[in-house]
């Protein structure tokens, strides 16, 4: 018979040998070891010292057991667990490429990156402490799968004064993305045909293809959208859904036109076809009011925002706005893919919108984005004199789609080897064709960055 002495021994040891415990990593307690083990504190103490004797594990007389930095044997005199027969799972569906970490650079001028060393933590870290403090521990629990009903109040009257949005049932989730997987699972089957820009989100796109949709790419001009090609695509396929960026198009800034929203409207209502309208960046708009929601004005918009480019990305907070029979199918859709948003963000979002701090910050950042825009417009004028430049001007947003008439992915990749990231057409275009354009985000970089990079790009232009 073992004795308990000898299991903890035989315990520590398979595990160190099987890389279970790696070298540095602390042991448990004798303490924790004597109920584990149901024995006495110093049968553990006497095993683990054999251990020590034997070099598996150190100690000291200040800290706790750990795995020693050099063990004897480094490999299980057992087969390794890294030498089991991998599994062959069979995907159904094919991986994209996507990136989950991704580069850094000395200058990154992403298009819809907010600043993030602007946001007020302090501020930010008063609502939630003092929200915390109030809060019921009912709040807290399981249950509010579209959203806490006092964020949704406060989002609702924020929503209504910004952009007229009125007589819309409200779900709050886990970031624009998931509503765009919520609404797609809701709406769409394997096969169905989902209309897009041609130039536009890859997120989305991929999201389309996972769920088994056929995407079809609608070309983008100077008017936004191109309403009459989507017509003609509609008279001959199924289209089920289009999904679109009406204000400060994604990429290429430009907004749609009263004449284009209006055929766009007719079309929908016509063909009975939703339209998931995506306004991500609404918040930062510099010339005059922006047009209101398109779902404010048909019964077939569905509309998504996000508070990401306001807060900061990692807050993973939208909403989805919707008439009250879809929502019924977004709440299940949402139940089984994430239950419900986190609790915390959307009460210090709600405490922080009723004081008024968050339209304060608003403000503040829509004043130092408009700044930016000016000043990166005026190194773009200084280039043109010496460069085949062209640009759209837009009325808003968070970037300046500028065409440099030369392949904008070489470029691109020039500034990129000088510590400098731009975003290139290439990679925002549905069909993968080489474009002329870069897709310049001037919110996340300062005066002197800009001069930085502007300067950077100008050596490597041809």
């Amino acid at each position: 018979m073992v004795s308990k002495q000898q299991k903890i021994y035989n315990h520590f040891v398979s595990h160190i040998k099987d890389g279970i415990l790696k070298s540095g990593e602390v042991l448990p307690s004798t303490r924790e070891l004597a109920k584990l083990f149901k024995c006495h504190r110093f049968t553990a103490m006497t095993a683990l010292q054999t251990l020590v004797a034997e070099g598996w594990v150190e100690n000291s007389e200040k800290t706790r057991y750990r795995v020693s930095e050099k063990v004897p044997v480094t490999t299980s005199k057992t087969a390794p667990m890294n030498s089991k027969k991998s599994a062959q799972f069979k995907i159904v569906r094919p991986k994209p490429e996507i990136f989950t970490e991704r580069e850094r650079f000395r200058l990154e001028f992403w298009g819809g990156q907010p600043d993030l060393r602007l946001f007020p933590k302090d501020e930010f870290r008063r609502v939630l402490s003092a929200t915390l403090e109030k809060t019921k521990p009912d709040l807290l629990n399981y249950g509010h799968i579209d959203g806490l009903d006092s964020a949704k109040k406060e989002i609702a009257g924020y929503l209504r004064r910004t952009r007229n949005l009125l007589d819309k049932e409200f779900i709050i989730t886990n970031g624009s993305q998931e509503a765009l997987h919520l609404i797609a699972q809701a709406l769409i089957k394997p096969g169905d045909a989902i209309a897009v820009e041609a130039k536009g989100y890859p997120p989305a796109w991929r999201l389309f293809e996972a769920l088994g949709a056929k995407i079809i790419p609608i070309d983008v001009d100077a008017e936004g959208l191109v309403t009459d090609q989507l017509e003609k695509l509609i008279a001959i396929k199924k289209v089920k859904m289009i999904y679109a960026t009406p204000l400060h198009q994604y990429p290429t800034t430009v907004s749609l036109s009263p004449r284009r929203r209006q055929a766009l409207i007719q079309l929908c209502e016509k063909h009975q076809i939703p339209i998931l309208e995506d306004d991500y960046d609404y918040e930062f708009h510099y010339s005059g009011p922006p047009p209101a929601p398109l779902s404010q004005e048909t019964a077939y918009g569905i509309y998504i925002c996000s508070f990401s480019k306001v807060l900061f990305p990692g807050a993973r907070l939208g909403v989805i706005a919707c008439d009250a029979q879809l929502k019924e199918h977004l709440i299940y859709q949402k139940y089984l893919v994430s239950r419900q948003t986190d609790c915390l963000s959307q009460l210090a979002l709600a405490a922080w919108l009723k004081d008024g701090g968050f339209e304060k910050h608003l403000r503040r950042m829509r004043r130092t984005y408009e700044k930016r825009f000016l000043h990166l417009q005026d190194h773009l004028l200084t280039l043109q004199k010496k460069f085949d430049l062209s640009w759209h001007a837009p009325t808003g947003g968070m970037s300046i789609w500028v065409n440099l008439n030369q392949d904008s992915s070489k470029v691109a990749s020039r500034a990129k080897k000088q510590g400098v990231f731009f975003q290139d057409e290439k990679g925002m275009d549905y069909r993968g064709k080489t474009g002329t354009h870069l897709r310049i985000g001037f919110a996340g970089v300062n005066e002197r960055e800009i001069d930085q990079g502007l300067q950077t790009l100008s050596g490597c232009l041809d």
